[in-house]
């Protein structure tokens, strides 16, 4: 079982976190802390969290591979204070149990759901936000391209970090999408484990990832990030992202994403995409100590095209990688936080993998239809993705995957507002050991 660790840096988060509350029961009117009461800085504390029932199934065509399953009932519960002279502290528990249901076998056990009993604490932060600028820190959930929460198991991952934004031109229309991010990683809290450490998931011990075995016992500094960022408010129909990481004795990537939706006022609006991405190798990189090859010198193209109509969104998308012999992965691109995750934010990248988990480089293709019924109670999602790689031990040069994603989501109006049920369908071929692989993930959430 894992064992609940807290930190130094959670006791003065928490330590922060309490004495904001004493404060705020003190409080008077103020401009920078407007409680009248105790009781109105409650009121205007936001509590937020999710409830999930879930059952993972893997059957394989080849029959010396043992198929698995795994049953999990968990979810995470947080909070966020009202601000008092602009901080806030914040904290969100995960957790996740399988009510002795999986099999006594450990071998036919999904590990990655997870499998087993997990207590984390995934956020314990104080924050100081501004209409300029906000600062946060030290546990937390990240959201950007390559360090992300990668939310489809029992509770998104977490990161020890400082994470900051900028927005300087708030007052002024022209730029006021404008915003500088910076942030700074030190430990790695994976979305099946109860501990934060100093590693990412190429290394072992991590359910789930693209583990190799040689960097047993050895450890990573994390990860440094900048970004522009500009969009992303209602009404905005472009979005664009410059973001430099810096995957400290991995690698690092310079990654542009932008996308612009065409409001036409009929209902059929025509979407367009293009991402860049250039990587290079860094410090002392551990993949070429322990004989693997640096990250390569090498580059990621990808499009997406499509129209978004007022029955279905239709979209078809490329990505391509450069090749580079004698690097890791032949100069496939790596993502130490979500590889094996199936989260990057590659337009081609399908539930059960995508180009980073085939760990080849060479290109791909998706296309993809989503589609709303009984007034979006229900959601439908149906794509197809074909890979074209450097074969390698694991996949073929032509790997292949089907989705179908289905979601109905209780009405507003209802007593089960917030209750939702989502089953999702996987078969990837082209898998050189498994063979075909099924994958069904059947979930019941509870969102507050």
């Amino acid at each position: 079982m894992a064992r609940l660790k807290i930190h130094k840096s959670r006791r003065l988060a928490a330590g922060m976190g309490l004495g904001i509350l004493m404060s705020a029961g003190q409080a008077h009117a103020d401009p920078e802390n407007p409680y009248e009461s105790f009781e109105d800085f409650l009121a205007q504390t936001r509590f937020h969290g999710n409830l999930r029932s879930y059952f993972f199934a893997r059957d394989y065509s080849h029959d010396e591979v043992v198929d698995q399953h795994s049953f999990s009932l968990g979810g995470y519960a947080g909070l966020l204070t009202a601000p008092v002279y602009n901080v806030q502290a914040g904290l969100t528990l995960g957790a996740a149990n399988s009510l002795g249901l999986n099999p006594v076998n450990t071998s036919q056990v999904d590990t990655t759901l997870p499998g087993n009993t997990v207590y984390v604490l995934t956020e314990a932060f104080v924050q100081y936000k501004h209409k300029y600028f906000t600062v946060r820190g030290p546990d937390q959930i990240l959201d950007t391209p390559w360090i992300s929460p990668s939310d489809s198991r029992m509770k998104p991952s977490g990161y020890r970090a400082v994470y900051g934004e900028l927005t300087p031109f708030a007052d002024y229309a022209p730029l006021k999408d404008l915003t500088f991010v910076g942030l700074r990683l030190f430990e790695f809290n994976g979305r099946a484990e109860g501990t934060f450490n100093t590693t990412n998931l190429y290394f072992p011990d991590h359910a789930g990832g693209s583990p190799v075995s040689e960097l047993a016992n050895k450890s990573a500094p994390g990860a440094l990030a900048f970004a522009l960022k500009y969009g992303g408010t209602p009404g905005n129909p472009l979005t664009a992202q410059l973001w430099y990481n810096k995957f400290y004795n991995f690698s690092q990537l310079l990654w542009f994403d932008s996308n612009y939706i065409h409001k036409t006022g009929t209902g059929f609006d025509p979407l367009i995409g293009f991402q860049f991405g250039g990587q290079w190798s860094d410090g002392d990189n551990l993949l070429e100590q322990v004989g693997k090859g640096a990250a390569g010198n090498t580059q990621a193209y990808g499009v997406i095209a499509g129209i978004d109509t007022p029955y279905v969104r239709l979209t078809a998308a490329y990505n391509g990688i450069t090749k580079q012999n004698g690097a890791f992965a032949n100069g496939d691109l790596l993502s130490p936080y979500s590889t094996g995750y199936s989260t990057d934010p590659l337009y081609t990248t399908q539930m059960i993998g995508g180009m980073i988990e085939k760990q080849s480089p060479g290109s791909a293709f998706r296309v993809a239809a989503t589609s709303y019924f009984m007034d979006k109670q229900v959601k439908a999602l149906v794509s197809y993705g074909s890979y074209h790689i450097t074969p390698t031990s694991a996949y073929t040069s032509n790997p292949y995957e089907t989705n179908i994603d289905l979601t109905y989501s209780f009405p507003k109006s209802s007593n089960f507002d917030g209750l939702s049920i989502r089953n999702r369908f996987g078969w990837m071929a082209g898998n050189i050991k498994d063979g075909d692989f099924y994958y069904e993930r059947f979930q019941v959430q509870y969102q507050f």
